[in-house]
């Protein structure tokens, strides 16, 4: 037995010793003789119960008090009975969220994420993911690596002229040797991600949303990295609805929209694209969990210049149609006013 990994333990002072180092998942132990901590120090480390008793009984620790001891320890959540191999990060943070009354996340190995747009934002996205231990990652992209897109970890200086989805599966192998990367026996995809850049190309999404398909939009614009909203097809707000009131507020956006969507990209500010991917791969994670997610109705705009992205809901626009149930009213219903944001 021993606390648990991600754990540590700390003197304080005689009789005062604490498990854990934040607020949220640290425990104060109080009133402990010197014995008892040199107790709670040995289970700092791997200790079977024979051991620890020898231990307390060197230090005029009885048996009982060894029990109460242990009792506080397991009511906080940080004693790990039986011994085990220490896990990677990932899965020490959750046992130490578990303890702060966060519920993990269960196992991600059946989870399959499409990311459509495999640029140098886009595989750092996918990157995450796999390490993070979603078992399929599937990459789309017809275009090839770029000058732009070269970077460390992802693409190299020799990838530029070859496909990005090829040259991107190796990256991820190399990552997370584990995550598969072709097409697996279930084909539909939990998620998919689309990064583009000036705006979303909207022939894929109709493909989308008429399979049904979950989808995230990542957009890169002149300042900021968009990440959302999450579309589920027949549920909510959907990226047309975002392009209508786009168009109230300017009647000539579909001439520009039609402009930038033919626009070559010219790739994403070195901090914003790590932050950006982050933001992202943690929202789609949140999605894939089932945990709240900011994303949902709503998109996040993060600038290179502040840490903290500025959040945007979403409504169904009237005129949509895509999802009436959303409107609370049926198809054959006239549309009534819905309250939107500008992209």
């Amino acid at each position: 037995m021993r606390i648990r990994d991600g754990f540590e333990v700390y003197w304080r002072e005689p009789g005062a010793s604490q498990v854990g180092l934040d607020p949220r998942c640290a425990v104060l132990l109080e009133d402990l003789t010197e014995g008892e901590q040199q107790v709670l120090e040995a289970l700092g480390r791997d200790v079977d119960r024979a051991a620890l008793l020898t231990l307390a009984n060197a230090h005029s620790v009885r048996t009982a008090e060894v029990d109460v001891l242990l009792e506080r320890l397991r009511v906080a959540g940080v004693l790990l009975e039986e011994s085990t191999v220490a896990g990677d990060p990932d899965a020490r943070y959750w046992q130490v969220a578990a303890a702060a009354g966060i519920e993990p996340p269960g196992s991600r190995l059946d989870r399959v994420i499409q990311i459509c747009g495999v640029d140098q934002l886009g595989l750092r996205i996918a990157v995450i993911l796999a390490q993070a231990g979603i078992g399929s990652v599937l990459l789309q992209d017809r275009s090839r690596v770029r000058p732009e897109d070269v970077g460390a970890g992802l693409f190299r200086p020799g990838d530029v002229g070859v496909n990005r989805a090829e040259v991107g599966r190796a990256v991820l192998r190399a990552a997370a040797p584990k995550v598969g990367v072709s097409v697996p026996a279930r084909t539909r995809p939990d998620l998919v991600v689309v990064v583009d850049h000036g705006v979303v190309d909207p022939v894929p999404l109709r493909v989308l949303m008429r399979e049904d398909v979950a989808h995230l939009p990542v957009l890169v614009r002149e300042l900021d990295v968009v990440v959302g909203p999450l579309v589920r097809p027949g549920l909510g707000v959907c990226l047309r609805c975002v392009d209508l009131y786009r168009c109230e507020s300017d009647p000539r956006w579909p001439a520009v929209a039609t402009q930038a969507a033919t626009r070559p990209p010219s790739g994403v500010e070195t901090s914003l694209g790590w932050s950006g991917a982050a933001l992202a791969a943690g929202q789609i994670l949140a999605v894939l969990d089932g945990r709240p997610a900011a994303v949902e109705g709503a998109e996040m705009a993060l600038t290179a210049w502040d840490p903290i992205p500025v959040v945007r809901h979403w409504q169904v626009h009237p005129e949509c149609g895509c999802a009436p149930a959303a409107l609370g009213v049926s198809p054959d219903t006239p549309p009534q006013t819905a309250k939107g944001g500008h992209r």
